[in-house]
């Protein structure tokens, strides 16, 4: 056992992230040598741990008789049934706790000790990578669920993909810009970014479902987006604009704040603001007035639901909803979700197409008799 736990503190030492390791190992090692050799010739030779348990006993009372004998259950309990390694990064960056992490779980499923028993971690950087998983992780995968949910609302609302693709490029860009800003200037995901996350999805969404819906209601009464644009950029996009200025100026005073997550919470909720909105009030009218065509022709009087299009981004949408869900809660692997997300898509698109060539889903056709009357 005591030789497992030495091939295990030089596997650390192999990734050049561990500065030094002790154990129990090494003050059977140390004792055998000083008992053996002291520091003379054969030093490094003795430098090992004894081939049977009369000598490693010997070496263990030898350490007890000095002048720190407590100091050996640091590293074994009394009954020498618990034994711990202390390692000493050359860092506390969590990456590098998880890299010494993966190279001795990966040694251990391919070596395993000599007698059953269970590895476990401990200490405040394991805690921090533990910390770190359930932070970034969770809130990757929370982020993604209301991302989907977001989407699906959008579709139920607008009734159109493309409508609802549409609403949810500001957020799309509002997210992808400032995370990338924070990735440039190094700054940490810390807990402050990571709850904001969130908030910024409904902050950027809600500018693209003002505009976007006031502009489909005044196209309706102008028949033609050239015509519409000016009216919406008259009280809706001014409203709009008012709204970014008033709240995002509110929040700037944060960051006078002395504590650093106020500082950071006034300048992520300004500048979701303001990207959201800019992004908004310039991309969406360039948007509509090239799928101009698209957006705004005449639709079937049948249910959305009818549409295969439609009807696949929203089975899509519900069970990537679903996977995300399941994989916080549930102890399933990726791959596994991944085959039955791909079951349960292909069974909902099917139902679609069954829904789609459905009586009830038929357009009728306008035809015209012998008289000319429409039947």
């Amino acid at each position: 056992m005591l030789a497992w736990q030495e091939q295990v503190q030089q596997v650390m030492l192999d990734t050049g992230i561990v500065g030094k390791s002790n154990s129990l190992a090494d003050i059977v090692k140390t004792v055998h040598r000083d008992l053996m050799s002291g520091r003379g010739e054969n030093a490094s030779a003795n430098f090992r741990i004894p081939a049977n348990r009369r000598m490693v006993a010997e070496t263990l009372m030898q350490f007890q008789n000095g002048h720190r004998p407590g100091d050996l259950w640091h590293f074994v309990t009394p009954d020498y049934r618990l034994s711990s390694i202390w390692v000493q990064l050359k860092s506390g960056d969590n990456r590098n706790m998880s890299r010494v992490k993966k190279a001795v779980d990966a040694f251990v499923a391919n070596y395993p000790p000599p007698v059953p028993m269970k590895v476990q971690w401990f200490g405040l950087t394991y805690i921090n990578v533990v910390w770190q998983e359930k932070m970034v992780t969770g809130m990757l995968q929370a982020f993604g669920g209301s991302f989907l949910v977001v989407f699906l609302l959008m579709m139920i609302l607008f009734r159109s993909t493309l409508w609802a693709l549409l609403s949810m490029l500001p957020l799309t860009i509002t997210i992808g810009a400032i995370y990338g800003a924070i990735g440039i200037m190094g700054k940490d995901y810390d807990m402050p970014v990571a709850i904001l996350s969130s908030m910024a999805i409904g902050l950027a969404v809600d500018f693209a479902i003002h505009f976007l819906v006031r502009g489909r209601v005044l196209f309706a009464d102008h028949h033609s987006w050239q015509r519409t644009c000016p009216v919406v950029f008259d009280e809706p996009a001014r409203a709009i604009a008012r709204n970014i200025i008033v709240i995002a100026v509110g929040f700037l005073p944060l960051v006078l704040a002395p504590l650093v997550p106020y500082k950071t919470v006034g300048i992520f909720l300004a500048t979701i603001l303001f990207v959201g909105g800019l992004t908004t009030l310039l991309l969406l009218p360039a948007l509509v007035k090239i799928f101009e065509k698209r957006l705004f022709a005449p639709k079937p009087a049948v249910s959305p639901a009818c549409d295969p299009t439609y009807c696949s981004f929203a089975a899509a949408s519900v069970v990537g909803t679903v996977a995300l869900t399941l994989h916080q809660y549930i102890t399933i692997g990726w791959g596994t979700i991944a085959w039955m997300s791909v079951v349960a898509i292909l069974l909902l698109e099917s139902a679609c197409a069954m829904v789609s060539r459905s009586k009830k889903c038929t357009v009728p056709v306008t035809q015209k008799n012998t008289k000319g009357e429409e039947e």
